[in-house]
């Protein structure tokens, strides 16, 4: 190198390395992020519930309007087909429930799909059991005769305060390290509120908001009794789910609706705790008023999650035109989503509260 050159090389020699101290300091205590070309596909799972209940088999793209933080977006597809789901099944055997649990049985029994051979959709089960602690009583499994066997032996009551809130922890710590599919749901089966977590309901509703495992809370109700047999609409004698030989009727045919497969607007409701929380999932809280209502509701929230619709678009801006993002989480709060079907008039008497209502997407790019 002559004397000449000398300036010059370390003169880039200085801005090279100016540069990368800059990148570093930017990038300091964030993951590597990289620039993409195209604008995020946003999916947004939706159940809804028909003027009567059920779950509604025929909608369309059209059907559907999508707001994100106020600005109306364009839906670019609908989807809606069966897909396997890991079910939590998360039951309350805390001493208040003990009048209860036969039903509890029954009501996780009903959640099982009858697999035909050869079928491809294969859900999975897992159970928990919420007393002064909470307990993985059954890890993932899709062997109904295993289910079948254990699930009367494992849900039994107990004298024990109620950490409902643990329970929920335990619960999407399971579907996230366990679960083999990739859609999961919780399903909670209580009759009130929590009286001996370590967690509070704040720090609860935010592990909801960030984990991707819907709650759907039914709420026994204080008054059940233990009836020989579940009776139909119709007023005929049927047997309870759970059943060897059970007809439980679960459809692998989008369309195929069981006739009584349907939650009423009364059911719809819960209380304040497990509100925030399933709602903070993008799931719902059901009200049992009978006892073959929980049975009922069990079985509708897991055809509804089997055959749930998928909203999608594109994130757009107050201009219209899409955003470049980069691939790791924003930092500047959440966006909100708001999803409707249209017109009003049409849908009448339907119900679309089941869905995840914010979500945090990747940075803008610079």
């Amino acid at each position: 190198m002559t004397s000449k050159q000398a300036p010059v090389f370390f003169l880039l020699f200085a801005v090279i390395v100016a540069a990368e101290c800059r990148s570093v300091a930017n990038g300091q205590g964030r993951v590597q992020t990289r620039i993409v070309s195209t604008a995020e596909l946003v999916e947004v799972p939706v159940i809804v519930f028909d003027n009567k209940g059920a779950v509604p088999t025929d909608l369309k793209k059209s059907d559907f309007r999508v707001f994100e933080d106020g600005v109306e977006q364009r839906v670019l597809r609908l989807d809606r087909e069966r897909v396997p789901v890991s079910f939590v099944v998360v039951a309350d055997l805390s001493g208040s429930m003990t009048r209860k649990i036969p039903f509890v049985q029954e009501a996780a029994l009903s959640l099982l799909d009858p697999v035909e051979p050869g079928d491809q959709d294969r859900d999975e089960y897992s159970v928990l059991g919420v007393g002064t602690r909470s307990r993985l009583l059954l890890s993932f499994t899709r062997d109904h005769e295993d289910l079948e066997k254990n699930i009367p032996l494992l849900l039994t009551a107990r004298d024990e305060s109620t950490a409902l809130f643990d329970g929920v922890w335990l619960g999407v710590s399971t579907a996230e390290q366990r679960a083999a599919n990739k859609h999961r749901a919780m399903i909670v089966i209580t009759d009130g509120g929590d009286n001996h977590s370590r967690y509070n309901l704040r720090e609860t509703k935010r592990l909801l908001e960030e984990a991707d495992v819907p709650v759907f809370a039914v709420m026994a109700g204080p008054s059940f009794k233990l009836p020989a047999l579940v009776h139909s609409e119709q007023g005929s004698p049927t047997e309870l789910p759970g059943r060897r030989g059970r007809q439980m009727g679960m459809p692998h045919l989008p369309g195929a609706i069981m006739v009584g497969d349907y939650i009423g607007p009364a059911e719809r409701r819960g209380p304040h705790s497990m509100k925030v929380l399933a709602e903070a999932s993008g799931g719902g809280v059901f009200t049992a008023k009978r006892e073959e209502d929980l049975i009922r509701i069990v079985r509708t929230i897991g055809l509804a999650v089997r055959y749930r619709y998928v909203v999608s678009y594109e994130p757009a801006g107050t201009d219209g035109f899409n955003v470049n993002r980069v691939s790791v989480k924003s930092h500047h709060g959440p966006h909100d989503i708001v999803v409707k079907l249209y017109p009003k008039s049409r849908f009448a008497g339907y119900s679309l509260p089941y869905y995840k209502r914010h979500y945090y997407r990747a940075e803008q790019a610079d």
